[in-house]
């Protein structure tokens, strides 16, 4: 039968009322940061943009607009890169100012779990973490809440949030409602495996409140209990997830977990407005290095290699991979050009010359001689395949830190640097970029897709990211409106290729409000309904961020 699941009061009485500012000239002139995010999408319609500093702020605002039919669009930190914080008319929601620790507690397995507002940022919460100082009173929190706060602080080594997603300005909130992750989820796992509890309010403006193991669906169907009276019944649709890192479309099962309904379902189903995280005590010490390749072939051979793909060359006992990052020639070729471009001024470090692709690895360890074991481990791989810890950028220093950090970096950054000057000229350039992730045994057919169809077109790209997943970005740069529809129909080709062969269309960055055929081609139509119906159980009117995922029409 049905688990039932009943809504609770909305908190945060006495906090200073939100701010509301309804002049459209105002907000583009003043706000014009809020009516964007990375992805370029637009143009953004808004008739009001509302800074929430509470929950029960955001539970009056999301009532009032269901009452009225008006839509809502909920803007976090605008890192994403699908169109999903754009607004397209009616009430822009920030919860910006919702930035506070709220509380630590020790589970009783003895994990510590960390509640935030949506508004905290990765960065911040690292921070906070790292210097001890989370803002917390001891004296205003329950006796279990300060002994746990002590019991915390008292470790020397100290806890840390493991995911890591690239954007570290990224709020925590919106990091759930993507089930974002980054270059150690290889490791550690995407947002998912790290969240115990949360709360969202509803498109109606009631607060559901949800803790792992609570509640999980029955029959595959949840009755979602209203103050008022009313219930909302939900089924989880059937369809089936790709068994790769996935970031598209609901997660569902016949017994799925409520915390995970909600996570990864991109502020489609309810506003994120608290979440409790689970922390992991510090490692001693990572390291870090990127090693350089003579060609993709041997980069890509020394991945599977570490990864244990291969059965006839085992992994060295010391070697146990927390993230595995790929930088393809053609990237290694950009990033040289755009330097010379730039001059004394670019910030584009210098490559070696004989560097012709390169993987970016990371591992934990403990002590000086686990240290020393992973390096002679690490040395083992690399020499296997045309490289050696000595050919490569990194260790532990914070200076090689940063060198790493900035070129990673600057990939990205260039590409949207060129995206931005090709836009010059023809506005309705953007970028094309695949988010892809296939199964392991069919990475290198992918990537041999990828070269093939791209062969002969012109058209310029860079392909780098998650190879630890077999996730990576494929990053086409087009030039004019042509390049940019054949770059289109490709991505499309390559999505549907992805899915053939077991992948998904987006391994960590969702469908948003550029992506829905994408959706269709992993889901196919009925599953694509499937997620509208459960959209619109619990948002009958399609309020609450429309057309982000599928489009609305669908809820008609």
């Amino acid at each position: 039968m049905s688990t039932v699941v009943r809504t609770v009061e909305p908190r945060g009485e006495g906090v200073p009322g939100c701010t509301i500012i309804e002049s459209i000239e105002r907000i583009t002139e003043s706000y014009a940061d809020y009516l964007t995010d990375e992805s370029g999408f637009g143009p953004p319609e808004v008739d009001c943009l509302v800074f929430a500093r509470s929950e029960r702020q955001v539970a009056d605002v999301l009532a009032d607009a269901s009452a009225r039919r008006v839509p809502v669009t909920v803007s976090a930190g605008r890192t994403g890169i699908v169109g999903g914080a754009v607004p397209s008319g009616g009430t822009l929601l920030s919860l910006a100012e919702m930035n506070k620790v709220l509380g630590v507690r020790r589970l009783p397995d003895g994990r510590f779990a960390i509640r935030v507002e949506p508004a905290v940022t990765v960065a911040d919460l690292e921070a906070k973490l790292a210097s001890g100082d989370l803002g917390l009173d001891p004296a205003s929190l329950p006796s279990d809440e300060a002994a746990a706060l002590e019991a915390m602080l008292s470790d020397e080594r100290g806890y840390f949030y493991p995911p890591d997603p690239t954007e570290t300005s990224a709020h925590l909130g919106a990091t759930v409602a993507t089930n974002a992750s980054g270059a150690r989820s290889y490791y550690y796992g995407a947002t998912r495996r790290h969240v115990h509890a949360l709360r969202a309010v509803l498109p109606c403006g009631e607060v559901i409140a949800a803790e792992r193991g609570i509640y999980t669906a029955g029959d595959g169907r949840f009755q979602v209990k209203l103050a008022g009276g009313d219930t909302l019944d939900v089924t989880v649709p059937g369809y089936t997830m790709p068994e790769t890192k996935n970031a598209a479309g609901y997660y569902v099962h016949d017994g799925v977990d409520l915390v995970d309904l909600f996570i990864g379902s991109e502020g489609t189903l309810g506003v994120v407005t608290e979440v409790e995280l689970l922390l992991s005590r510090r490692p001693e010490g990572i390291l870090s290095a990127l090693a350089f390749f003579p060609d993709d072939d041997a980069a890509i051979a020394f991945v599977r290699h570490a990864r244990g793909d291969v059965a006839d060359a085992p992994v060295p006992d010391s070697v146990t991979p927390l993230a595995l990052e790929f930088f393809d020639s053609k990237s290694f070729e950009f990033l040289r050009e755009r330097k010379a471009e730039q001059g004394a001024s670019s910030e584009i470090p210098e490559l070696p010359a004989d560097a012709a692709a390169g993987v970016l690895f990371e591992q934990e360890f403990e002590d000086e001689d686990a240290l020393m074991a992973s390096y002679e481990g690490w040395e083992e791989l690399l020499s296997a395949h045309g490289s050696s810890m000595e050919n490569t950028w990194g260790g532990m220093e914070e200076a090689d830190l940063v060198r790493l950090k900035t070129l990673r970096h600057s990939i990205a950054e260039e590409v949207n640097g060129t995206i931005a000057r090709a836009r010059a000229k023809h506005p309705e350039i953007h970028k094309i970029g695949t988010d892809i992730a296939v199964p392991h045994g069919r990475f290198d057919e992918m990537v041999s897709t990828y070269r093939e169809k791209l062969a002969g077109t012109g058209l310029r790209y860079v392909m780098f990211g998650h190879i630890g997943d077999s996730h990576v970005h494929l990053n086409i740069m087009p030039r004019d409106l042509d390049e940019l529809v054949l770059a289109e129909q490709l991505a499309l080709d390559f999505a549907r290729h992805a899915v053939a062969m077991g992948g998904t269309v987006s391994a960590e960055h969702g469908i948003g409000r550029l992506k829905h055929a994408f959706l269709e081609v992993l889901y196919g139509a009925d599953g694509v309904a499937g997620m509208a119906a459960l959209k619109a159980a619990f948002d009958p009117d399609g309020v609450l961020n429309r057309d982000v995922m599928f489009p609305s029409h669908l809820l008609e």
